[in-house]
């Protein structure tokens, strides 16, 4: 081999070693870039879930209170008609027993 073919491979030699290492500084670049972009759409899908989180909390919430509303105004009409019989039936049981003790009365 004629010196000439030796420097021309070893010039090919340190350039493939060049390239290799650029290659695999491209590729840890690309590998640093590609998890600053997974952290970053991480990042924004958990505001995103906390977000609708927050929505669907605020509106289950107003459901709740309005289901909780309704509740208590037929718990409310339930009592007001349980506290109407229950006078009626004093009314009734009141009128009973005057007409016992006039009845008792009398008939003494």
């Amino acid at each position: 081999m004629s010196i000439e073919i030796i420097k021309v491979i070893r010039e090919a030699e340190e350039k493939a070693e060049v390239i290799k290492k650029e290659a695999t500084l491209q590729a840890k670049q690309i590998i640093a870039n590609a998890n600053a972009q997974a952290l970053q759409i991480m990042d924004e899908a958990k505001e995103t879930s906390e977000t609708a989180n927050s929505e669907v909390l605020k509106i289950a919430e107003s459901e709740g209170q309005l289901l909780y509303d309704d509740i208590i105004k037929k718990a409310a009409v339930e009592c007001e008609n349980i506290l109407r019989k229950a006078d009626n039936n004093m009314d009734d049981a009141a009128s009973i027993i005057l007409e016992r003790i006039v009845k008792a009365s009398g008939n003494s």
